[in-house]
């Protein structure tokens, strides 16, 4: 999983990438007066960005599944949704939950099927100990900088 570690993700998780597409979001308690609200969604951005923030999807998917697998819970989605929400519209935020829920809920089972037995699975996880550190820590930043920039105004 070094990919993760040596991967400068912009976002936490994909609806965190959708900011990253566009550059811009705006809290709804912040909008000035004469100005129209935008919430950023998924049919704004190029095929690109899409190929690209399903391809996150899949990794945070991946991770978070490994780190729920270990024991620890992030509880990633709701951190996220969250973070991201005052500028994202709610029904491209569904879309991405219901993927990365279903895409978690695969590599989980995956897990379970792989590492049925109990002495396999502690081998397993206390080999991805520091780096199950190290991907909280690097998914915790994500959502971070996602709150941060759905907070901030960046055409003001």
């Amino acid at each position: 999983m070094k990919w993760l570690a040596s991967r400068q993700a912009a976002l936490a998780l994909a609806a965190a990438a959708l900011l990253a597409a566009f550059g811009l979001a705006r809290a709804a308690d912040r909008t000035p007066a004469g100005l129209v609200e935008v919430k950023m969604g998924l049919e704004s951005i190029t095929k690109e960005q899409r190929t690209e923030l399903w391809r996150r999807v899949d990794e945070y998917a991946t991770v978070d599944a490994l780190l729920d697998f270990c024991g620890k819970k992030l509880s990633l989605q709701k951190r996220t949704w969250a973070a991201v929400s005052p500028c994202v519209e709610v029904t491209s935020l569904r879309k991405v939950a219901s993927v990365f829920r279903s895409k978690k809920a695969e590599y989980v089972k995956a897990w379970e099927t792989a590492f049925a037995d109990p002495e396999k699975k502690k081998t397993l996880c206390d080999s991805q100990k520091p780096k199950l550190a190290e991907y909280t820590r690097i998914l915790d930043a994500h959502i971070a900088e996602a709150r941060s920039m759905c907070d901030a105004c960046l055409f003001c």
